[in-house]
């Protein structure tokens, strides 16, 4: 299998990337990146968040020596990139967030082996590396297709198949999941694990809060000001939701339900996946006895979220059957009444559960 590690020189200290106040503005006027430093180490995950347009895909640009800072140095692997990097190309990956920008042989078999011929590999092992791909991101039957004829969720699988092709030891990836149906996020996601777990580098752009928990140990927060916010596990970035809000990663936002209305935080893929305010609650549930899992934590937290909210639609339904039943809608009144009905059971549900979770 081609995912496992090849670094040469491995340890502790050993630094990745050193970015050191770099800076990049577009021929246009546009500015990407604004005096900014981080450093990445062999073997991590971290995941670089921020809005459209904050400087992200620009920042894997420039770590894969595709585009020059105009101010600051870069180094990768202990050596000035801009000096030149022995092996580098072979040693890097990146994932573009648009596959077609990828893509450009004639068939899907062709793409798998223009990695490996490049770096040298001989013709069997190439065969041999693209035939793991197809495997790998389950596309065997796409093997003589042509990338242009293909979906967008399958020209990504075959993108991502081409970086992994060359076993690199840092794989950058720009919003993996964009244009993926739900099965195959999940599938992707369980790969960016695996590949962590074989001890590669991953970078991972994205706005999606929904994966940093599960792919990386560190989280970068850039704002739309092009500066580093804020960085720390990924856990203690998602429960800062007054950052979240600054760098335009949540929004606030007012549901309406006839004269009522409530008002919380969205993540940004908007698949109705509240972000508690966890700051508080979050310490409180750290301190509690070492059996507590941290899943038990966040679930505790999680069901004081639901219970709230659950009896503000509670409140909602009620209102409306009342409102149906003064303008002659006594069927719908009812209908109404029942459902807030059915809430208040789900809301005995919710303290039910929070009852067993402290027993």
């Amino acid at each position: 299998m081609v995912i496992s590690n090849n670094a040469v020189c491995r340890g502790d200290d050993l630094e990745v990337f050193q970015v050191e106040r770099v800076s990049y503005t577009y021929r246009d006027g546009k500015k990407a990146l604004d005096n900014v430093s981080l450093s990445v180490s062999e073997g991590e995950g971290v995941t670089v968040i921020g809005a459209n347009g904050c400087g992200k895909s620009t920042l894997l640009y420039i770590l894969n020596g595709l585009i020059r800072p105009d101010s600051g140095d870069v180094k990768a692997f202990g050596h000035f990139l801009k000096q030149g990097v022995d092996g580098f190309r072979q040693r890097m990956s990146l994932f573009f967030q648009d596959p077609h920008v990828q893509l450009f042989s004639l068939t899907v078999w062709d793409e798998l082996c223009f990695g490996p011929l490049q770096i040298g590999l001989s013709r069997t092992e190439t065969d041999a590396r693209a035939s793991d791909m197809l495997r790998l991101m389950g596309i065997e039957h796409l093997r003589d297709r042509g990338p242009w004829n293909l979906s967008g969720g399958e020209m990504k699988k075959v993108a991502f198949g081409t970086c992994l092709s060359i076993n690199p030891d840092v794989i950058l990836l720009d919003e993996p999941t964009t244009g993926l149906d739900p099965r195959s996020q999940v599938e992707l996601i369980d790969l960016i694990i695996e590949l962590k777990k074989a001890g590669k580098t991953i970078i991972t752009a994205t706005h999606d809060l929904g994966i940093i928990e599960d792919i990386s140990d560190r989280t970068i927060v850039i704002g739309e000001d092009h500066r580093v916010m804020l960085e720390g596990r990924p856990h203690e970035v998602l429960k800062n939701t007054e950052a979240l809000l600054r760098a335009n990663l949540i929004h606030k936002h007012t549901h309406r339900h006839s004269w009522y209305a409530h008002e919380h935080s969205h993540s940004c893929i908007h698949e109705h996946e509240h972000i508690p305010e966890l700051a508080d609650d979050w310490e409180e549930a750290q301190e509690r006895p070492a059996k507590a899992t941290d899943d038990m934590a966040k679930l505790n937290i999680l069901l004081d979220h639901w219970m709230e909210h659950n009896l503000e639609h509670a409140e909602t339904y009620l209102q409306w059957a009342e409102k149906m039943k003064n303008t002659g809608e006594p069927d719908i009144a009812e209908t109404l009444g029942k459902i807030a009905s059915e809430t208040d059971k789900i809301g005995r549900l919710f303290e039910r559960a929070k009852k067993n979770i402290r027993s």
